[in-house]
C-alpha cells in the first residue's frame, strides 16, 4: 500500500491539473470566440496521420482523381478530402475532448482535409452554419518552415498535434501565402461541429442524417 499512495497522489495531481486547463480553455474560448489546444491529439497519431494523407494524396495524384491537386478554395493544394473516414472516426473519438475545451454539448458536422505546398493561400473567410464550432488540426509537416494559420489577429505556428478551437461562422481565420522551399508539405484537417443548444443543430452531421446510426451508435 505505501508502494501504490504516491502514484495514486500523482494521478490525483494530474487529474487536478487538467481540469484546471480545461476550464482556462472553456474561459479562453469564451471570451476570445478561439482557443489554442496544445497537443490535442499525441504526436504520435498527428504523425500517422500526416504520413497517411501524403501516401493518398500521391495516389489520388497517379490516378487522376478530380480533387487531387485543390479545390476553389486553395487551387494547386493536394489530396483535398471531404468525409474520409479516418478523419470523420477522429471526428467522433475527439468529440468529448472538444466538449471538454469549449464547455458546450456538441453535434459532429463534417470533417475536410487537405496537403498543402508553397504558394498556396487560404483567403480570409468565415464558415458557413455546419463549422459553428470548428477545429483545424496540424498532422505535421515536412520542416524547415511552419506556415502559420490566422485568427482575428493572431498568428499561430502550431506543432504536430495543436489545434485551435474557434467559431467559424463568427471569426475570420485565414493563412497567407505559404512560404517554404519547394519539397515543403503540411498535412492539416479541419473538424467541424455544432453546438446542440446553439442556433443550428439541424446542420448536425452536415444534414446527412442517415449517418446519424454511424455516429451515434457502434457494432
Amino acid at each position: 500500500m505505501t508502494y501504490l499512495q504516491p502514484e495514486h497522489q500523482d494521478n490525483n495531481t494530474c487529474q487536478e491539473h487538467k481540469k484546471v486547463i480545461m476550464n482556462k480553455n472553456v474561459k479562453i474560448f469564451r471570451e476570445k470566440g478561439y482557443v489554442l489546444i496544445k497537443n490535442f491529439i499525441p504526436k504520435e497519431t498527428s504523425k500517422y496521420l500526416f504520413e497517411y494523407i501524403r501516401f493518398t494524396s500521391h495516389a489520388m495524384f497517379l490516378s487522376g482523381e478530380k480533387n487531387s491537386r485543390g479545390d476553389e478554395q486553395v487551387p494547386g493544394s493536394f489530396g483535398v478530402r471531404h468525409g474520409d473516414m479516418a478523419f470523420d472516426s477522429l471526428m467522433r473519438m475527439m468529440k468529448p475532448k472538444m466538449e471538454e475545451c469549449t464547455g458546450l454539448e456538441l453535434y459532429p458536422t463534417y470533417t475536410y482535409a487537405r496537403l498543402y505546398q508553397p504558394g498556396n493561400e487560404l483567403k480570409k473567410h468565415t464558415d458557413r452554419p455546419s463549422c459553428e464550432v470548428s477545429i483545424t488540426l496540424k498532422l505535421s509537416d515536412t520542416g524547415k518552415y511552419n506556415w502559420p494559420i490566422w485568427m482575428v489577429d493572431t498568428p499561430y505556428e502550431l506543432e504536430d498535434g495543436d489545434g485551435v478551437i474557434y467559431r467559424g461562422c463568427d471569426l475570420e481565420h485565414w493563412r497567407d501565402v505559404c512560404g517554404g522551399p519547394p519539397e515543403y508539405r503540411l498535412g492539416q484537417v479541419f473538424m467541424h461541429y455544432v453546438d446542440k443548444n446553439g442556433p443550428y443543430p439541424e446542420y448536425r452531421y452536415d444534414k446527412r442524417y442517415a449517418l446519424s446510426k454511424l455516429f451515434e451508435d457502434n457494432l
